[in-house]
């Protein structure tokens, strides 16, 4: 019998980047790649257009959620703007339970996710024939208007990319 135990859940969903409206006074180049981001600035967006990216993120958690009524709260919201050759650096999403990436402008997703363990698996394996056994990234192939939802303490980073508009959050549950 095998077993994958600690697994991680991630959604992946389409959603109408149209009916999302998010502007922001200010764009600044922040964290070491000097991505272009409203991150940190005041957002503006519209409680329809929140509604509307909660419903989505929603259905898709509900089955974590079985006969469990969860409410889940926006708890910040941004977009980045990457031009050639931007990246953005590894991170985690702090004080958030899930957090998300809404890719409403560009050709393909650029997000590479780690796995938790992936510096353990390295460290053990990386020189063997055995690491091949062991996932330590995922490198999802998504496309405008689609959303993946995510734990927060999940790592990743944005591979260099062309032109892309990425919409991100973070949210919080509670019962």
């Amino acid at each position: 019998m095998k077993l994958n135990i600690f697994s991680i859940p991630v959604f992946i969903s389409y959603i109408d980047s149209s009916k999302i409206d998010l502007s922001s006074d200010k764009l600044d180049k922040k964290w070491m790649s000097e991505t272009l981001t409203s991150f940190g600035n005041e957002n503006k967006i519209s409680k329809e257009n929140i509604d509307y990216i909660l419903s989505v993120i929603a259905e898709n958690l509900k089955d974590l959620f079985i006969d469990i009524p969860f409410k889940i709260e926006l708890l910040n919201i941004w977009q980045n703007i990457y031009e050639k050759d931007d990246f953005q650096e590894n991170h985690i999403h702090i004080n958030s339970h899930f957090s998300f990436v809404i890719y409403k402008e560009g050709e393909e997703s650029k997000t590479l996710f780690f796995s938790p363990n992936h510096y353990l698996i390295n460290c053990f394996y990386a020189k063997n024939f055995l690491i091949k056994f062991f996932e330590t990234n995922f490198f999802p192939k998504l496309t405008k208007n689609q959303i993946i939802i995510f734990p927060s303490f999940l790592e990743h980073m944005v591979k260099k990319n062309n032109k892309s508009i990425t919409i991100s959050g973070n949210i919080k549950i509670t019962k």
